[in-house]
């Protein structure tokens, strides 16, 4: 039996030191390319890579794991922006990428560090060229071959392997893209309870704290909070704009205490009547309807909102819209600060 076991371990060593003779014959550095045509402007193609926000509509590691957390820092989009991730380790492990360079609507350089399961150390590279009436985008990774990945090497075409995600992104980037449409997706953590932060969304008199852009105010606030109900969020622009009065009317569609509120929205008068767009001067492409979703969840003693905007077209109205959502959340995010701050009675 020993001699057995002894055995067993020579061919195993054998083994094994066979595996490590080839994994040191591998190439000392990786390289991984794949491209497509994107019948696109290349602006358009360009927000979706440049902002990390953005890569959970196109990017097939967004998809391996649903639990996945992720951490936005730095610069809102560009250079600087920074995305760190941490999940299943047999599917998206954990890491950090950071925008380097940011060249308009021709290049992105990113800083990819992986942490787990294994450690490695590459750069990323997107490259946008106008070729007639298409975009070619091209997706490079490179960078130094670990010992690892040497070792995995020989036993799978990691090229092939990564190339596959990469693939899968560069298709839905092409499908997204060419749709021309982007929802606008929000994703905030309140130093606050769940509770409040719902209130806040909810109750008229709280509503009116925070409501609209930077600058705006909010004179009044109807809410007729069940499915089924109306609300009629009235919001004024600064002096510089002429005191302008704008409104925002909808329909709840669903309401999970807490957790989800459902709805539509859409520019209406003082009533909440819907009015088209177009007749207070917007551009033809601003939505008559959006589709809209805000989901409430528990983190500790704070709370993560996402809020969600549906069938947005690609352009400066969307992005105008999308800062205008940000600027009230900032402005939610100071009045729920006060609100805990004041004494209990």
């Amino acid at each position: 039996m020993k001699k057995v076991i002894a055995s067993a371990f020579v061919v195993l060593a054998v083994i094994v030191a066979g595996v490590l003779i080839i994994a040191a014959t591998k190439p000392d550095t990786l390289r991984v390319e794949r491209a497509t045509s994107i019948k696109a402007a290349p602006e358009t193609v360009f927000t979706l890579i440049n902002d990390f926000h953005n890569w959970g509509l196109w990017s097939a590691y967004e998809k391996k794991d649903p639990a996945m957390q992720r951490a936005y820092s730095g610069a809102a989009n560009g250079a600087g922006a920074v995305y760190e991730w941490k999940g299943d380790a047999g599917e998206v492990g954990s890491g950090r990428m950071e925008i380097t360079e940011s060249s308009p609507a021709s290049k992105i350089v990113i800083k990819l560090d992986f942490l787990a399961p294994f450690e490695g150390h590459n750069m990323a590279e997107f490259t946008l060229k106008l070729e007639g009436d298409a975009v070619k985008v091209t997706w490079v990774m490179h960078g130094p071959n670990q010992f690892m990945g040497k070792v995995m090497s020989v036993f799978f075409d990691v090229d092939n392997m990564i190339g596959k995600d990469f693939e899968t992104g560069l298709a839905n980037l092409k499908t997204i893209a060419e749709s021309g449409k982007q929802d606008i997706v929000l994703t905030r953590v309140f130093d606050a309870p769940l509770e409040a932060v719902w209130k806040a969304w909810t109750d008229p008199e709280q509503v009116v704290k925070w409501w609209g852009p930077t600058g705006f105010t909010s004179p009044s606030c109807k809410i007729d909070f069940r499915e089924g109900g109306k609300f009629v969020f009235h919001m004024r622009a600064p002096q510089e704009m002429n005191n302008a009065d704008f409104y925002t009317a909808g329909i709840y569609k669903k309401i999970v205490p807490t957790e989800l509120i459902e709805f539509t929205q859409n520019l209406s008068d003082q009533d909440g009547n819907p009015i088209d767009p177009t007749t207070i001067g917007m551009p033809a492409d601003f939505p008559k309807e959006i589709p809209s979703i805000l989901a409430f969840k528990r983190a500790g003693d704070k709370t993560e909102l996402t809020a969600i905007e549906y069938g947005w077209t690609l352009g400066p109205m969307r992005d105008m819209s999308k800062l205008g959502l940000e600027q009230c959340l900032d402005k939610l995010a100071v009045n729920l600060k006060q609100f805990q701050a004041q004494p209990n009675d």
